[in-house]
């Protein structure tokens, strides 16, 4: 369903909710607590529900009581740890308010954050649906919006951002919700100028290493550990020159450590097959004494990084085979 179509029909497929905070890249999911929520929910809704998130409990102050985003998800059901990144899913499970919660997923596949300056407060945005005593509730099991309290998304500062086990949002601008959710013009690659998307197609898995002093780089000491970058790409050298360009000329510069190219392999059929080699890939490096520098960003020694990209190679060419 269009994101606009889910916003216009009635009523609207649109849904409120409460996180923690706003990390799609790592929690790809609307996570529930019990099997009757997440049937309710799905009952009452429809694939391509958007869900506007407000922050809530351990968020950042200046995102409680504030919407901060908004999910578009399936009616595709799991665990929450298929659909979160190895890294977030061990946080979640060691976080005296998260273990054990939230672990009955509903995947997403589109998100869009809230620009900071202008998220408005919960009880202006959704006057109609929320109040402090329904707030529970809300976060536990998810509302509908009105048709006026769906259409104030239109409104909003949208950027597009990137959910875990999708295909990687490349560059995304800041607009109003009426022009950030239109659909694109068709064609292989969006057209739509607030976000650009790798169309589907064969894709390589990556690792770039950041070249430079690791230790003044993170103001600590990183004895024999380097900050890599893990993904999946079309253009393994084209993503690591878009990195380069993004920092200031110095001391520092992004380099291709390993790809399918580097190794003289193909590219791997479609995204799905090497999303599952990123993801392996990010669970054997802290596995393996990796440390998490958000996103899919980490420090590694040497030997965690070729477990990582063995492992990785190994289980994108699994799922290329099914």
């Amino acid at each position: 369903m269009d994101p606009l179509d889910a916003i216009r029909r009635d009523p609207p497929n649109v849904w409120l909710t409460s996180f923690y905070g706003f990390d799609p890249g790592s929690w790809g999911y609307l996570g529930f607590s019990t099997p009757g929520q997440r049937t309710g929910f799905l009952k009452r809704s429809e694939p391509g529900v958007l869900v506007v998130i407000y922050g809530t409990g351990t968020a950042a102050p200046d995102e409680l009581g504030k919407v901060i985003g908004v999910l578009q998800c399936t009616h595709r059901v799991n665990n929450a740890k298929a659909f979160m990144s190895p890294v977030a899913w061990i946080a979640k499970e060691r976080a005296s308010e998260s273990a054990g919660k939230w672990d009955l997923g509903v995947k997403a596949i589109r998100a869009w954050q809230v620009a900071p300056e202008s998220r408005p407060p919960i009880a202006d945005f959704a006057n109609e649906t929320y109040t402090p005593g329904r707030g529970q509730a809300i976060g536990s099991q998810g509302m509908p919006l009105t048709a006026a309290e769906a259409r104030k998304i239109l409104h909003l500062d949208l950027q597009e951002v990137p959910v875990f086990g999708e295909i990687p949002v490349i560059e995304a601008a800041f607009g109003k919700g009426a022009d950030v959710l239109s659909p694109s013009k068709p064609g292989p690659v969006s057209q739509n100028p607030f976000m650009v998307r790798e169309a589907e197609g064969p894709k390589s898995l990556y690792i770039l290493v950041l070249d430079g002093n690791t230790s003044a780089y993170l103001g600590r000491d990183a004895g024999m550990q380097n900050i890599i970058k893990v993904g999946v790409s079309k253009t393994p050298i084209g993503r690591c020159d878009d990195h380069n360009r993004a920092m200031p000329r110095g001391a520092f510069s992004w380099r291709v450590l390993r790809s399918n190219e580097h190794i003289g392999a193909e590219p791997f059929p479609n995204s799905r097959a090497a999303i599952e080699g990123e993801t392996e890939m990010k669970r054997v490096l802290i596995a393996h004494g990796g440390q998490s520098l958000s996103g899919e960003f980490f420090l590694a020694d040497d030997h965690a990084i070729e477990m990582a990209w063995d492992s990785g190679i190994s289980k994108a060419t699994e799922w290329a085979k099914l």
